[in-house]
């Protein structure tokens, strides 16, 4: 019996992929383990790869769909199997139209709906028919269980033209990496959250980079202030274990392993790569794997594993000037610091002025399993990881 190739789920938060590329074409053949199809999901790129020996048989999703997990992409023929032993295609028919409803098309009237079938639309294909001005209710689904698909929507705007007085002059679809963070983004705005800001007195985090400096010349790499508030964040987790959780349900799961994700943006959105174990790891292995994640990041060659994980995040826009922000949660964590610049203002030390450089930091916690003053409590901590650094020269 031929094998399916099925897409399947990597990570939380992974409902459907993209076909980038078919690696094998029908007639090739295959060995188990083999990398079949590379999928576009969850702002990675990763290959599904053969369950079987054998022989690609059938081709069902073309390049550039997006499919629900679960989908079958295609099938292997096994050893001794022809295209005799295929399933066969199974095409979904329309009922004839009602009199007096057509959905909007190039002309010809579209079958019309099972009275009371319920609608299904993926989100994307509703967001496209608002921007096309369809009528969902008006359009036949021809994904599985009659979904209506973003084709389905095309197909029914053909010929038709959006409603709109302003000139368009790019259409950005969301999908790939953009379309992954409309959809935590819109996940994270339905958590209650609360963001705590704070400023900290970092000249000695500052001055220890100095001589971090020195003693990182070996390994070629420059410290930053990201790097130590990084490790800062680790050690703070490592001895606040309640804010290294997931929220699950109704379950609040404090987490066995500190792994912190680390925000890096690209031209076409942000990605969130995971450094494990962060807190057993120094600060200089924490600032080199940041690094070489960045690195991955900007060739597009980040794996699942790097990707996923996560849980605590950071996410640092002192680069362009900003003070302070609310960064949004990435669900299911419930935790994430915002670094802010760092500038050097007058300060009173012993009764004297002095120059010092102060750092902005903000947190942004889910309220619901997290209150203010432990969420505090951690902020102060971190904080004062940073006021004595002296740990991190150890």
């Amino acid at each position: 019996m031929p094998v399916d190739i099925i897409l399947p789920q990597w990570g939380m938060g992974m409902n459907d992929g993209t076909v980038i590329k078919w690696l094998k074409g029908v007639g090739d053949p295959v060995k188990k383990g083999d990398q079949l199809v590379e999928i576009e999901s969850s702002k990675v790129n990763s290959e599904v790869e053969a369950t079987s020996d054998g022989t690609i048989g059938r081709v069902n999703v073309e390049e550039g769909r997006t499919v629900n997990i679960g989908t079958v992409l295609g099938l292997i023929l096994k050893e001794g199997e022809t295209e005799a032993d295929l399933p066969p295609v199974v095409v979904e028919t329309a009922a004839p139209a009602a009199s007096g409803a057509a959905p909007r098309s190039s002309g010809a009237a579209a079958p019309a709906r099972p009275p009371g079938k319920k609608v299904v639309v993926t989100p994307r294909a509703r967001k496209l028919a608002q921007q096309l001005g369809v009528e969902v209710e008006t359009v036949i689904g021809t994904g599985p269980s009659g979904r209506i698909t973003e084709d389905d929507v095309r197909a029914a705007a053909e010929g038709g033209a959006p409603p709109s007085a302003i000139p368009v002059k790019e259409v950005i679809p969301l999908t790939g990496i953009r379309g992954t963070i409309a959809r935590r983004m819109s996940e994270s705005a339905l958590v209650p959250s609360v963001t705590l800001n704070t400023h900290a007195d970092v000249t000695p985090a500052m001055e220890t980079m100095k001589e971090l400096l020195k003693a990182w010349r070996s390994a070629r790499i420059r410290p930053q202030y990201q790097d130590l508030v990084l490790a800062a964040v680790a050690r703070a987790l490592s001895e606040f274990p309640q804010a290294n959780a997931h929220l699950v349900g109704d379950e609040i799961r404090i987490l066995d392993e500190v792994n912190l994700g680390v925000a890096v943006a690209l031209p076409v959105g942000l990605v969130v790569p995971v450094v494990h174990g962060a807190d057993k790891k120094s600060p200089l292995e924490i600032a080199k794997e940041v690094r070489e994640l960045a690195r991955s990041a900007k060739n597009g060659s980040l794996t699942v594993d790097q990707m996923t994980g996560s849980t605590f995040s950071v996410t640092n826009l002192g680069a362009y000037d900003i003070e302070a922000f609310d960064p949004l949660l990435n669900p299911p964590e419930i935790g994430i610091l915002g670094l802010g610049r760092v500038e050097e203002r007058p300060a009173v030390v012993d009764g004297k002025f002095e120059v010092r450089s102060i750092g902005h930091l903000s947190l942004t916690f889910d309220h619901r399993a997290w209150d203010g003053a432990p969420a505090a409590e951690f902020l102060k901590k971190i904080v004062g990881h940073l006021k004595d650094p002296a740990w991190m020269l150890g």
